[in-house]
């Protein structure tokens, strides 16, 4: 009697079920994301340029009476949402995204190229009140240190250097659960976090140390009301923390201008960026220790920046 109980309760769960989803309605390819992307969040997929002026610098270029550092930062890649099913009561999306960032020394017109990472992700994005956006998914981070920086530089002389990994982050690589949130208290303020934890669970599913954690936070102000201009005015800050650096904040601060047509998830935005905290290829932070670095040992760079960046 009681599996016959049990069975007609999950008939009656799976017919409402059905019943609501075929009271929603499916979006293949929708235009404008559920959750929304982060302003300042350079490791973000999108396309962009910038020049970095850098009056703090730890990369190893091994110039003497070297005081500022002129880079070039490049970014290409983008998200997009693929389908979205819409209830009464709540929506949720698949989305994908995927880029790459590289850094080059711009110094004298050299273009060496420092190092460049590549990322991607698979996130399930579920929209449970209007103003508040969760996700979870899988993200891939994959960070290399530049052919021209090894070979022009000389910082690695021996070979068994680079096989080892034992100079700068031969083999970063980290594919983490994610969880995130979004909560837009009105059209001028919104905060977006996430917290990650690299696997190391299977073969294809790595992390490089003993340090799995990595949390960062968004914080964003815009003016005038996006629904009533097509250009905006914006400040954005964002903060990533590392366990392997003792939770050291690294910050940017962007300020700057935003276009966007209404109802599309596509932006254009110029500005001005300020940075401070750790080399931003992440190999540049390698270690094989087993405690996490101290604040006061934490390899620490400090940049202003002119740039243009394009999101979809």
């Amino acid at each position: 009697m009681r599996q016959k109980q049990r069975a007609l309760l999950i008939l009656l769960f799976l017919v409402y079920l059905i019943s609501s989803v075929q009271a929603g309605t499916w979006d293949l390819l929708p235009q404008k994301p559920l959750y929304p992307i982060p302003l300042a969040d350079r490791n973000f997929p999108r396309f962009s340029l910038s020049f970095p002026l850098y009056t703090q610098q730890t990369i190893d270029t091994q110039e003497i009476d070297s005081v500022l550092s002129l880079r070039e930062f490049l970014e290409f890649g983008g998200v997009k949402s693929l389908f979205r099913y819409t209830g009464d009561q709540f929506a949720t999306e698949l989305a994908l995204g995927a880029g790459v960032i590289t850094l080059f020394d711009a110094f004298e017109d050299r273009l060496d190229n420092f190092g460049w990472e590549g990322s991607g992700f698979v996130t399930l994005q579920v929209s449970l009140w209007e103003n508040i956006i969760l996700r979870g998914g899988i993200h891939h981070l994959s960070s290399h240190i530049g052919d021209e920086y090894l070979a022009n530089y000389d910082v690695i002389t021996d070979a068994d250097d680079i096989s080892e990994g034992s100079t700068y982050g031969m083999n970063y690589v980290r594919d983490a659960i994610l969880t995130g949130i979004a909560i837009t208290l009105d059209p001028h303020v919104r905060f977006i976090a996430e917290v990650r934890y690299s696997l190391d669970m299977f073969r294809y599913l790595l992390r490089y140390n003993d340090f799995p954690w990595q949390a960062q936070l968004s914080i964003e102000f815009l003016w005038p009301h996006a629904e009533t201009a097509s250009h905006q005015w914006y400040v954005a800050l964002h903060t990533s923390a590392y366990q392997e650096d003792s939770w050291f904040p690294s910050t940017t601060i962007q300020l700057g201008g935003l276009l966007q047509k209404t109802g599309r998830s596509e932006r254009f935005r110029y500005g001005i960026e300020i940075y401070y905290g750790r080399p931003q290829i992440a190999a540049f932070n390698y270690t094989d220790s087993k405690l996490p670095t101290t604040w006061d040992a934490v390899n620490r760079e400090q940049a202003i920046a002119l740039g243009i960046w394009y999101d979809f």
